[in-house]
């Protein structure tokens, strides 16, 4: 998006220079991927129907008018590509971002650890994904998951992915939006297969090992199968890696395309870095300080009553760095007029009683900047994960008249995980009533003379184990049985080979999540009940007073907490100074998600006629299916109501729905073998969906392929597509947070003068030459109850504020419509028999209309009060913000609306070369698969708000990638390569008082942009027969992801996240594989 994550691109490239680099490379998708249109099945002996995905219709031959790409499961593992997550979301189609294992402290719709896939940038829940052809359930823990964990499904199983690129609501129905990953599992064993593998990154952390054992038996009749996996991941840790261990710094560019880095405009004598800062052992003093620094033992906030003949001796453990000009005259003595960036101009003045020139409390240190210290440097940055699988599947065929087949599959999995990602504060209001307050006692403004100081204090701390650590359990399983076979009795119905296969389901997932932390609500009557015990002098009490004496009663178990204690100010975070401190105020936050779906399934298909004109027959399928999805949320009410320190409230979700589903196909094979129209074709498929909560809708397609000749294909498809409201978006019951907007009807700070300029503590009052706010901003404000000149100013807030938004489902919604075109052609060499090359390029262009968002609360406020269209407050969207007495947003409410729209556009590009060779007495087959995915538009509208995101970062206009494979006799060689192209989110103008170049003789803006970024892996793998052998590389050069500054670009410790980079570097992998 464009405002803070919103990019444009900058760097085109032409599909020819793409497909140079990529060649150039000699790499590939490691993944095997090839275009479904260039695997034919030439056996002429033996002719076997089989089930595109895409379509229910038996064919004789591997050809679809769908775009389609299969992963190669084998080759795949053998690039070192071991989670089904990791196939998928190395694909060229998956653009947009990719939710994986380094979103460790982002509130996810699925919950902490899962990975999810999304096509074509259109997000996770519009990308329906399959086993074996059939719809695999949400699993996740926490609110409403909305997707598939692709950490849950069983890698060793995967025989291939076949990804079907298009619209496919009228096949697979709703959600099937982007696109269709179906993941087919092995059905070929036979015998007992045991296989290992293991990964060890040249860096420390993240270790992968695998172990698995299959058996399988094949027959005239049947076929079983049964597999157990257990998988394991260690954690990374930011200090583990040369990307993340520093810290998240600025990282800008001057006018000359510079680097610059350095954090300038600090006090003097601050340490030299590049760190952002991320402070803590901070507290705030509401008057002229703002912050105050943790100094123990000592304060620079010294007078020595030269001007007052009030000598004050500071606010005890606590310092400051600088104020700004203009009280200097009131303790000439301590404080020292500098100028910081040396452009000749006074900037402040340091708080220096010692009269050295250099600053008391040093912020780039471990103490002050937390993301320095050793707790934070600790921190997950990949997480860890543990996983047992078992998966089996079955078939017998019980009469072989009729071709009736009985088949089963079953699955379970289970991950867990133990994620710690500190970084969690808490910042109570401690009154001046409270005897712990340090400016409770003391006139805390001493510093400037006789004032009265006596305020507030609000202490910035971290506390060790206090949401820092999150225990996540997710398990799933899934029984499913059905039968199918020929219907022999219908063989003159028309024109027969009648057939049917009909099938039942049944998944259920279940997620936990365990947290513990700070309870606000304890903490908060703590500090503001404390007093002095009346009854014992030196002790302290505090709790309800429910009779009023100005005594506590003691009867509530409130345990007096000191905000103050020395325990607290610690580098990275500190302990309550006791333990009935800690027992009081730790509570576990605890989330149970249980979703489950059942399905019943079944469809006819048979021939109902021949074209006179060719005899070709034209098929249908006809079928039905039922499904009833449901979600229960078990949260505590501690996570119910949100009781941990600033954290946010998840009530869960509690809902089901069903539907009713008809559904057909057909084919038209209008032309087959003639002059100029090899094959003429077209299929479509028809879907009525009923859902409880909604009116029926239809959904359509309508593919065809035109072969003039042999070696050229043209092919196009055309549908519809269905999504109803999720069960997040239907069933949420409603999670609350917190996040910052800028509310334009407070007085912006330009605007403020103080009232008495002899006086600090005397309030602010409106400087109207200082407003530049618009007109109908201001008439906005007014009309909605709010006075813009006088909000915000005593007692002073900032027009930048933190404010609860709350979201939730709700039965108001309408299921999304979309459209989904595709268009195509497909090359194959005809000249020679020496090789084989097939080319493809398939043109697409979706687009969803009444899309489903969470309007962004910027929005909400932005479309209320500065909305040209609807003056004077009238946007419907003004009655989703709450606002208190004081004027101030208490509430946004951001829950689901149908008020969008969303595109893609682009087109994909495939070439596969294959050529044997003799050498020797054995063959050498080469073959180089090469695969481009170019996004040309992807929109998203949202009302008169329009934003195209490629070209941005994290949906790069191309990504490239392919696979060079040598085989010689027992031995195999891989090389794979993945090309993302850079891309850029808006530039701010260039600022001569940009942080790293204040002071400089240059402008700078932070780096909002990527560059191109390629990857490299190989392998060798020996297969003597029985024994499978494999050694490799992954990223070869140890390539690191291009850096940002995370101000513009969504990312950690400046690097992008979600976008595809290689995080773990160099690693060396092996497997092995024993077959009996």
């Amino acid at each position: 998006m464009k405002n803070n994550e919103l990019l444009k691109s900058r760097l085109t490239h032409s599909t020819a220079a793409l497909l140079i680099a990529t060649l150039g490379f000699a790499a590939g998708n490691g993944v095997y991927a090839q275009d479904a249109e260039s695997t034919v099945d030439d056996d002429e002996d033996e002719v076997e129907e089989v089930i595109v995905t895409g379509s229910r219709i038996r064919r004789n031959e591997f050809t679809s008018a769908s775009p389609i790409q299969v992963i190669s499961g084998q080759t795949s593992r053998e690039i070192g590509l071991f989670n089904a997550a990791d196939m998928l979301q190395a694909s060229a189609q998956a653009s947009g971002l990719q939710i994986d294992n380094t979103f460790n402290s982002f509130v996810l719709d699925n919950g902490p650890g899962a990975a999810t896939i999304s096509f074509r940038g259109l997000d996770a829940e519009r990308t329906l994904v399959l086993i074996n052809g059939r719809r695999v359930a949400p699993a996740g823990v926490g609110g409403a998951p909305t997707a598939t964990d692709l950490n849950l499904i069983p890698s060793i199983m995967i025989d291939r992915i076949e990804s079907l690129l298009d619209g496919a609501s009228a096949v697979y129905g709703s959600d099937a939006v982007a696109g269709v990953a179906n993941v087919i599992m092995r059905k070929d064993v036979e015998g007992f297969e045991v296989e290992g593998s293991w990964s060890e990154p040249f860096e420390p952390g993240g270790q992968e090992r695998t172990i698995s054992a299959i058996w399988g038996t094949t027959g005239d009749r049947g076929s079983f199968q049964i597999a157990g996996e257990y998988y394991k991941r260690d954690k990374v840790r930011f200090r583990d890696r040369d990307i993340t261990r520093e810290c998240d710094s600025f990282y800008y560019e001057d006018e000359q395309g510079n680097i610059l880095e350095e954090f300038r405009g600090l006090a003097p004598g601050t340490t030299p870095s590049s760190c952002k800062l991320d402070t803590i052992n901070r507290v705030f003093y509401p008057f002229v300080f703002g912050n105050l620094w943790y100094t123990e033992g000592r304060s620079n906030l010294t007078n020595d009553g030269l001007v007052f003949g009030v000598p004050f001796d500071g606010i005890p453990n606590f310092s400051d760095t600088a104020i700004g000009l203009g009280l200097e005259q009131f303790n000439p003595t301590a404080l020292t007029i500098i100028d910081i960036n040396g452009d000749g101009i006074d900037d402040s003045a340091l708080i220096d009683p010692d009269g050295d020139g250099l600053t008391d409390v040093d912020l780039q240190t471990p103490f002050y900047n937390a993301q320095l210290s050793d707790r934070y440097q600790n921190a997950d940055f990949l997480a860890g994960i543990e996983r047992y699988s078992v998966f089996a599947n079955g078939e017998y065929t019980v009469d072989e008249d009729t071709d009736t087949t009985v088949y089963a599959e079953g699955w379970f999995s289970e991950r867990k995980q133990n994620i710690f990602s500190p970084g969690a504060t808490i910042f109570p209001e401690v009154p001046v009533t409270n005897p712990f307050n340090p400016c409770s006692q003391l006139d805390c403004l001493g510093f400037f003379g006789p004032f009265a100081g006596q305020a507030e204090m609000t202490p910035i701390v971290a506390i060790r184990d206090d949401r820092d650590r999150n225990i996540v359990k997710v398990n799933q399983y899934r029984l499913l049985g059905g039968v199918r076979g020929d219907i022999t009795g219908m063989d003159d119905f028309l024109l027969g080979n009648w057939a049917y296969d009909v099938h039942g389901s049944y998944s259920r997932s279940k997620g936990t999540d365990r947290q513990r932390g700070i309870r606000e609500d304890r903490l908060t009557l703590s500090v503001e009940t404390t007093i002095e015990d009346p009854n014992n002098p030196g002790s302290f009490i505090c709790g309800v007073d429910a009779d009023n004496d100005g005594v506590p009663d003691g009867t509530d178990g409130c345990v007096p907490v000191n905000m103050f204690a020395s325990s607290i100010y610690q580098a990275g975070g500190g302990t309550f100074a006791t333990q009935a401190e800690t027992n009081y105020l730790f509570d576990d936050r605890f989330f149970e998600t249980i979703i489950e779906q059942t399905v019943v399934s079944g469809f006819l298909t048979g021939d109902l006629f021949e074209l006179p004109w060719n005899n070709s027959v034209v098929p249908l399928v006809f079928g039905y299916e039922y499904r009833r999805d449901s979600i229960e949320s078990n949260p505590n009410d501690v996570a119910a109501n949100g009781e941990l320190f600033a954290f946010f409230a998840d009530q869960g979700a509690d809902g089901a729905r069903s539907l009713n589903e008809f559904f057909a196909e057909t084919r038209f094979e209008f032309l087959k073998g003639k002059p100029w129209a090899e094959e003429l074709t077209l299929e479509a498929s028809l879907r009525w969906t009923d859902e409880s909560n909604f009116s029926p809708a239809w959904t359509y397609s309508f593919k065809g392929i035109y072969r003039p000749i042999n070696y050229l294909t043209f092919r196009a498809t055309y549908g519809t597509a269905y999504r109803a409201p999720n069960l997040r978006e239907s069933f949420l019951n409603g999670v609350t947070g917190f996040n910052p907007i800028t509310d334009p009807c407070v007085v912006p700070l330009d605007a403020r003068e103080p009232i008495d300029p002899s006086n600090p503590t005397g309030g602010s009052q409106y400087r109207p030459d200082g407003d530049t706010r618009a007109q109908n901003v201001l008439d906005a404000c007014r009309a909605d109850g709010v006075d813009p000149l006088t909000t915000g100013l005593n007692p002073n807030i900032n027009t930048n504020y933190t404010v609860e938004i709350t979201t939730g489902g709700t039965d108001e919604l309408n299921p999304e419509d979309s459209r989904s075109i595709t268009a195509g052609i497909v090359f194959e060499q005809p000249f020679t028999d020496a090789f084989d090359l097939s080319l493809s390029v398939t043109y697409f262009d979706i687009k969803v209309t009444d899309s489903i968002e969470e309007p962004f609360n910027q929005f909400l406020i932005n479309d209320c009060y500065d909305n040209p269209d609807q003056l004077n407050a009238t946007s419907d969207f003004c009655s989703r913000i709450t606002r208190g007495d004081d004027g101030l947003v208490e509430l946004l409410d951001a829950s689901f609306i149908n008020i969008g729209r969303l595109t893609s556009r682009g087109f994909d590009l495939n070439g596969f070369y294959q050529q044997d060779f003799e050498v020797g007495d054995e063959i050498l087959s080469v073959s180089l698969d090469v695969r481009a995915s170019h996004i040309r538009e992807q929109i998203v509208e949202i009302i008169d708000f329009i934003d195209d995101n490629a070209g941005e970062p994290t949906t790069p206009h191309w990504r490239a990638q392919g696979t060079l494979q040598v085989d010689y006799g027992d031995f195999g060689f891989n090389w794979f390569t993945r090309w993302i192209q850079g891309g850029e989110n808006t530039p701010p103008e260039f600022d001569p008082l940009g942080t790293p170049c204040d002071g400089l003789p240059t402008a700078c803006r932070p780096v909002f942009f990527t560059t191109n970024y390629d990857v490299h892996d190989m392998s060798l793998t020996w297969n003597p027969g029985d024994i499978v052998f494999t050694l490799g590389i992954s990223n070869v050069f140890d390539v690191k992801p291009p850096r940002i500054d995370t101000d513009g670009v969504f990312g950690v410790r400046n690097f992008p996240l979600g976008v595809g980079y290689d995080l773990q570097g160099r690693t060396i992998f092996t497997s092995a594989k024993i077959a009996f």
